[in-house]
């Protein structure tokens, strides 16, 4: 019988570690906004967005934490402890993006929000891109009037070390709810950055 080795063989690579910069996030545009959607970069008006140019150059903290917290009973002088069983809501979660070179991203999220709430009418829809009555034949609300209709699953890509998808993050019934602003300085030349904020409903992770 051979001896057992005295030390591990095995030496460990150092491409079994995940790295910060190794994610790509997908933001696909809700049913309100897809009749606005050019994918002509040539075209520059008030009244297309460019769905391709939301690839953000992305950094910050965009994996929320996941909870499911514990409830405290006393019993004979001392505390037990049990699951919840429920989770709470998940806070929103603000995105950090590098502003490209002709607005292009920064508009997107600045038109998401304006048919949220118009800058001159302050009313939901104001432009009428998904024509609405108030109330449908059933009593249900017109789907220009639903949730569904301005909100969207955001996808977050994790990627190994030869760029492939490796876990996939989704953040369900998700929308912007704000808008970062901009630091314009002379002397100071380096990229544009600012933010965005979006609320959404539940998030799942799965390995892809």
């Amino acid at each position: 019988m051979s001896a057992l080795p005295t030390s591990d063989p095995v030496i460990q690579s150092q491409f079994n570690k995940s790295r910060k910069d190794k994610f790509l996030l997908v933001i696909q545009l809700p049913e309100i906004m897809r009749s606005v959607i050019s994918n002509d970069l040539s075209i520059r008006s008030d009244d297309f967005v460019n769905q391709d140019s939301i690839q953000f150059s992305v950094y910050g903290a965009v994996v929320p934490e996941i909870s499911v917290p514990a409830n405290i009973s006393g019993y004979s002088g001392q505390s037990i402890k049990t699951s919840s069983l429920s989770r709470p809501p998940y806070p929103n979660i603000t995105v950090n993006f590098t502003v490209d070179n002709r607005f292009n991203n920064y508009w997107v999220i600045y038109k998401w929000l304006n048919l949220l709430n118009d800058q001159k009418t302050s009313l939901y829809n104001s432009s009428n891109i998904v024509p609405s009555t108030q109330v449908s034949n059933n009593g249900n609300l017109n789907k220009a009037l639903s949730p569904a209709s301005y909100q969207s699953d955001f996808i977050m890509y994790a990627k190994d070390e030869f760029d492939q998808n490796i876990a996939m993050f989704t953040y369900t019934k998700a929308f912007p709810v704000s808008l970062g602003f901009i630091d314009y300085n002379y002397r100071n030349a380096e990229e544009i950055e600012t933010t965005f904020e979006f609320a959404f409903s539940q998030f799942f992770v799965d390995l892809v």
